[in-house]
């Protein structure tokens, strides 16, 4: 097998792993240790706030560590973080060990998924970035999927949810070996010049990472990811109540909020090779012009037949910008400094936390969450417009010669 196609593989398992043990199956493990350890709500709830900030915080770390030791003792560090935190929330008893757990789990998130993965696959794939890094945001998200069933498998019938910790920490470690196995970075000489239907990257070497982060493209992109993060997070805590509030139902709601899920994991795979079609400015553009209306739906989504509407219109939204984003920042600054500008672009998506608890303040004043999507839909429709009108920005050294 040719090595880029072993690249592919590995940074895909990985990925696909650490999507579904972490952020998406830590709710349904959370449900069997609540009773069992005697834990509130809000202190078990805590754990997803110290999973996200300990990604957040960690997220410049892939691009530091990538040029000092290379991608795939990178990628082998955060498997260790990976299982060491599995093995904590195994050996928990108190709320304090699942809390270094879940912070370890946050860090190894950082150092084995998108980060270190795009910036491989835009070095070995220079002529298909696009649509690879498409299937690969895509077989990330289908973890999503696969890892709440197995997880709920193993607390009802596999042993238990210390038995579940167990199996992720010898998960971690085996992908963590794959990693080792197939990951290599490209020589910095045969790396990806351009990317996407443009050329827009015959200077994308001379880019530097301070410029780019101050360059209006970068912000206007940043800002895009930033607030559909935000409208996500926000979703994902308030849409089922939102919705059965309206009438609908919480099992349905929750039918609703797998079916966005599917549409998003959809959506990403299908954008990679839209990407090479069109200006990836018009797809990230597009996408969150459709999240809007899907926020705008589920704001007034008192039938089952807006739901579905909405379901499906804001994962297609989702899944269109999360990729956009990432193939704006390679097309625009290079694999190099486009992977540390996304690895900033995270750390920023931490501003997004405070969408939840935002839209809960304002239902306990309105006795609805219905204003809060409204609102988060609309502004996004002025960075959509920014996003239409970029440029491909220029390198100071490009200018002056």
């Amino acid at each position: 097998m040719p090595r880029k196609w072993l690249v592919f593989a590995a940074v895909s398992l990985m990925f696909f792993f650490v999507t579904g043990s972490t952020f998406m199956s830590l709710g349904v493990v959370l449900y069997a240790m609540i009773p069992a350890l005697h834990w509130s709500q809000t202190a078990a709830g805590t754990s997803f706030a110290v999973l996200g900030l300990a990604c957040c915080l960690s997220s410049p770390l892939p691009a530091i560590l990538m040029n000092r030791i290379g991608t795939r003792w990178t990628m082998l560090f955060g498997g260790a973080l990976l299982s060491a935190g599995f093995v904590c929330a195994e050996l928990t008893h108190g709320i304090g060990v699942f809390y270094c757990g879940a912070a370890l789990m946050g860090a190894g998130f950082s150092l084995c998924a998108n980060i270190p993965g795009v910036y491989l696959l835009a070095s070995w794939f220079p002529e298909r970035s696009a649509r690879i890094i498409g299937l690969y945001l895509m077989l990330g998200a289908l973890g999503g999927v696969a890892g709440p069933p197995v997880a709920s498998w193993m607390v009802m019938h596999g042993g238990g949810w210390r038995a579940h910790w167990l199996l992720m920490a010898l998960l971690a470690a085996l992908c963590a070996l794959a990693c080792v196995l197939g990951v290599k970075d490209r020589p910095a000489e045969t790396q990806a010049q351009g990317l996407g239907p443009e050329p827009a990257m015959p200077s994308a070497r001379d880019w530097v990472y301070r410029e780019a982060a101050l360059t209006p493209q970068f912000m206007i992109i940043a800002a895009a990811m930033v607030l559909t993060e935000a409208c996500v997070t926000t979703v994902q805590s308030a849409g089922v109540s939102h919705l059965a509030a309206l009438g609908n139902g919480a099992a349905f709601a929750a039918v609703m909020l797998s079916l966005q899920s599917m549409s998003s994991t959809l959506a990403k795979g299908a954008a990679g090779t839209l990407a090479e079609i069109v200006q990836p400015k018009c797809l990230l553009g597009a996408g969150l012009i459709i999240e809007c209306v899907g926020m705008l739906l589920l704001a007034h989504a008192s039938s089952h037949a807006v739901s579905y509407a909405f379901a499906v219109a804001f994962g297609i939204g989702w899944g269109a910008a999360y990729l956009a984003v990432t193939v704006l920042l390679i097309e625009y600054f290079g694999p190099n400094t486009g992977s540390a500008a996304l690895s900033t672009v995270w750390l920023l998506t931490g501003v997004a936390a405070f969408g939840p608890p935002a839209a809960g303040m304002v239902d306990d004043r309105l006795g609805s969450f219905a204003p809060a999507f409204t609102v988060g839909g609309l502004i996004l429709l002025p960075i959509a417009l920014g996003v239409l009108l970029l440029r491909v920005p220029q390198p100071r050294a490009a200018l002056s010669g």
